[in-house]
């Protein structure tokens, strides 16, 4: 629903045990969503506890297609250094 989403500008959903598979498609939908600004995806198991990255290692991929989103909340997911130097790397 995000991919054709034209209203949802905040999303909150802190706490639900979302799961890697899950950020990869957040990754998807926010490549052509042009309406969201703020994305609260902490505590959300999206590294598997740490023992992957594939999820946040595809959603990190797809952000730098998004120009619109302004705030992205990732706390408390046990991302470990890797995934930040990722980050940097897609978004410098």
């Amino acid at each position: 629903m995000l991919i054709s989403n034209t209203t949802l500008r905040k999303l909150e959903l802190e706490g639900n045990c979302l799961g890697p598979e899950c950020a990869y498609a957040f990754g998807r939908a926010l490549q052509t969503n042009k309406t969201l600004k703020y994305l609260d995806l902490e505590s959300n198991q999206l590294t598997s506890d740490g023992t992957t990255n594939g999820g946040v290692s595809d959603l990190f991929k797809f952000l730098p297609k998004n120009k619109t989103l302004i705030s992205l909340n990732l706390a408390n997911n046990q991302m470990n250094e890797s995934c930040g130097e990722e980050f940097n790397q897609q978004l410098s």
